[in-house]
């Protein structure tokens, strides 16, 4: 083939995946919806859980790219002294997905311990079962869990679809294919090793939480 064809091949074979890209990026366009309520609804009493706000730093709040967010102590009344931290946060345009644990909790200097990841699962009052991760993480000599899970809001099974296409770039994903989304994550100290205290607060939070998330709701575990 001569030079100036293949030129022509090449600029011919980009333009139609530029504008197979683009035809995605318009197919792929969703309405985000919004919480049924503000999470600062979110009551301070969880089952036997009492809670209290947390002040947060603003460049934490402005990295998490988040437009909504709790970050709370709850205190089990039934076993005082023990406690959970709370951070929730939702985004409009789903951009807090970049800032899974897996990414930020090695940024801060913990480690990952593998051979302490589990899962638990959830029941919604519907009945269905929302399964959550429990990691471990380490650093220096401190040791700590975390329930973890997300949701993503009114994305289709078309979007699910293009999400895994390797044509659609990671910030198209944020910009039109994920939808709205909300993460949650549960820490707890592990010296006492009652990790049961962490799962029925999580159990007793999703209840709490149904009435303030959209119904077209998809929920994941993994980071």
């Amino acid at each position: 083939m001569k030079p100036q064809a293949r030129v022509i091949l090449s600029i011919a074979m980009l333009s139609s995946g530029l504008i197979a890209h683009a035809a995605l990026e318009r197919a792929a366009r969703i309405d985000r919806p919004k919480l049924n309520q503000p999470l600062a609804s979110l009551p301070m009493v969880i089952g036997d859980w009492l809670g209290s706000d947390e002040p947060i730093a603003e460049d934490v709040v402005e990295r998490a790219q988040t437009d909504e967010y709790i970050n709370r102590v709850y205190e089990n009344q039934s076993s005082p002294g023990q406690k959970v931290s709370l951070w929730i946060n939702y985004s409009n345009t789903g951009l807090n997905l970049r800032h899974s644990p897996e990414v930020c909790l090695p940024s801060s200097g913990w480690e990952r311990i593998e051979s302490m990841q589990a899962t638990a699962e959830l029941k919604e009052t519907s009945g269905m079962a929302v399964p959550i991760s429990i990691l471990a993480y380490s650093k220096d000599s401190a040791l700590q869990r975390l329930g973890f899970w997300y949701y993503i809001f009114g994305e289709g099974k078309v979007h699910k679809a293009i999400r895994n296409l390797p044509i659609t770039s990671r910030s198209s994903h944020g910009r039109t294919t994920r939808g709205s989304s909300m993460t949650i994550e549960i820490f707890r100290p592990q010296e006492d090793g009652q990790n049961e205290l962490m799962t029925d607060f999580a159990q007793n939070l999703l209840k709490e939480l149904e009435p303030i998330l959209p119904a077209g709701r998809d929920a994941y575990f993994r980071p």
